[in-house]
């Protein structure tokens, strides 16, 4: 993995370099300075004199032409020139904007424009907590209002209109678009395919509503429940399954025209603290490191990732610092990874960053470091005015602030030229959940449940959800037949005929039943699918995407 980062890095260096031009047209010659006389080195028969003086070389062909030269995640090289040419032209003003996506409160979508326009801003998030996802209608016209703005702004690309659309615990827009199921869900599926299909489903579904961007997929890999904020929004503990389920997922979001960030660079999922609370600490050795957490940031990276999010977990084998403002993180990326994407901060308002400094000062140090965008500084007008007046100063040159605003202005022009090529039809989540649920039965293939059915656990909606979903089987629901357990909590543990995780399936392990079920979801469509597996409709071939042991038997395998 680390090895063909670097080759691509190498590959798209020397294409793009002078020598590389010159070298696709060699003519061989020998001048014979004291004849004046030229040699044409052709074959062993003697070649007749020509007189140097009527000798003329053949031209050089063109250069190629940088249209025609793609980087990985998208943009041409001439892309890419006029990019920096339009970042040169701007106002140090509007280029420090530019490298800002905001956060901001409630609804009032004038007062977003405005915002937008005093700052220049590259982007903003939208998110519930803050106020501004109610209705489909809402949140679509707030995002309209946003995307205005640009033009308000005289510029020739979109603004970033973004959020955090994992599935599972992390989906801002449940209740505006189908419920997702967790990502490790898609690290349980056997087929990736499927997972690809499922998340250009769910891109689909938020460029109805207007955003651009989504802060997924989750690239971490996670060591269960010791990682406290990871877990099951990680599609495993396997290398290269989670590679696999990443690129999948990166692929179905950039056909439906959404740009993936994928996260949390250089793994979250393998370190004891939350990063919203305090700065997490990876002391593992960089070989480590290289055939674990690394993994799934490099295979997205050679297909074709056109962002990668930083996390503010520091590693002690580069500068023990948060990798979001660390350059060594940055320069492992670039360098030994190839990205030549956008760089973008996880949010500079959690706890693993602010004790570094004040908003203006971790802004400006991000940036230096190698960031392209900072994110949800905690004051927007301070960060914008300290990245000017570190251009002022020279702490921050202006050459790294244009490389910066180039890269976002490269991005969503690329974005805007996205032709969605999705073709998804039907129930994408419950296709998903079908795909993914994993069983552990005395016999595989076979109805778990009779047609009769109680149930407890979770919470009422959810037994409700189940009971209807077995009802379209004709299976009631009552205080007698097969009982479902169903744990909400990752460490949930149960007694029932069949107990059912519905978050990470690491409770099973203590749990007492005869068949085990791996959900990792809990919306209608993934009660549906387990309706569909609980009854034999439909073949259980999930996977588990991490250990789970002390089950009495390996999970039902697929029939293939």
């Amino acid at each position: 993995m680390k090895g063909a980062g670097r080759r691509a890095w190498n590959r798209l260096k020397t294409r793009a370099s002078p020598e590389w031009r010159i070298l696709t047209a060699i003519v061989v010659t020998v001048t014979v300075a004291s004849a004046g006389l030229v040699f044409a080195i052709a074959s062993d028969s003697p070649t007749p004199l020509v007189e140097a003086s009527r000798y003329t070389p053949p031209p050089p062909p063109p250069p190629p032409d940088p249209d025609t030269i793609f980087l990985t995640w998208g943009p041409s090289e001439g892309d890419m020139i006029r990019a920096i040419e339009t970042a040169q032209a701007m106002t140090v003003e509007e280029a420090a904007g530019q490298v800002i996506i905001s956060s901001f409160s409630g609804m009032d979508g004038a007062a977003l424009q405005a915002l937008i326009t005093q700052y220049h801003l590259g982007g903003v998030i939208f998110s519930r907590a803050n106020g501004n996802i109610s209705t489909r209608e809402q949140t679509a016209a707030l995002a309209s209002a946003a995307q205005a703005a640009s033009v308000a702004d005289g510029r020739d690309w979109p603004v970033i209109i973004s959020t955090d659309q994992e599935g599972g615990t992390v989906a801002r827009l449940d209740g505006l678009i189908p419920t997702m199921p967790s990502f490790m869900a898609a690290g349980a599926a056997h087929d990736k395919e499927v997972v690809e299909a499922a998340f250009a489903g769910m891109g689909r579904d938020m460029a109805a509503l207007g955003f651009n961007v989504d802060f997924a997929p989750v690239a971490d890999l996670t060591i269960g429940l010791a990682d406290p904020v990871i877990r099951s929004r990680s599609a495993g503990s396997d290398p290269e399954n989670v590679s696999e389920t990443v690129v999948a997922a990166v692929a179905g979001l950039v056909d439906s025209g959404v740009i993936p960030a994928v996260k949390h660079y250089p793994g979250h999922g393998g370190v004891t603290t939350d990063s919203h609370a305090l700065t997490p600490i990876n002391s593992r050795p960089l070989a480590d490191l290289e055939d674990t957490d690394l993994v799934p940031f490099g295979e997205a990276i050679d297909a074709g990732a056109p962002m990668v999010m930083m996390s503010h977990v520091a590693v002690t084998v580069w500068s023990g610092i948060p990798a979001s403002l660390d350059p060594l993180a940055y320069a492992y990326l670039r360098e030994d990874l190839g990205f030549t994407g956008v760089t973008v901060t996880d949010g500079m308002d959690m706890g693993g960053v602010t004790a570094y400094g004040s908003t203006g000062a971790t802004t400006v140090a991000a940036l230096n470091a190698g960031a392209d965008i900072v994110l949800m500084s905690a004051n927007t007008a301070e960060a914008h005015a300290a990245i000017i007046a570190a251009v002022a100063d020279g702490s921050l040159s202006r050459d790294r602030l244009d490389e910066a605003a180039a890269r976002v202005v490269a991005l969503m022009r690329y974005q805007a030229s996205i032709d969605p090529a999705v073709s998804v039809e039907g129930d994408y989540v419950r296709e998903l959940s079908r795909n993914s649920v994993t069983v552990v039965a005395p016999l595989c293939g076979r109805p778990l449940v009779g047609s009769q059915v109680t149930i407890s656990g979770g919470w009422p909606g959810e037994r409700a959800a189940l009971a209807a979903a077995l009802a379209e089987y004709g299976v009631t629901t009552g205080s007698s037949g097969t009982s479902i357990r169903l744990l909400g909590r990752p460490d949930g543990t149960g007694t029932a005929d069949v107990v059912v995780a519905m978050d990470g399936p690491w409770g099973l392990s203590s749990s007492q039943a005869t068949s085990y079920i791996g959900l990792y979801g809990r919306g209608a469509s993934s009660f549906a699918a387990l309706a569909d597996i609980l009854t034999g409709a439909v073949v259980a071939e999930g996977q588990w995407p991490v250990s789970v042991p002390g089950l009495p038997f390996n999970a039902c395998p697929s029939p293939r």
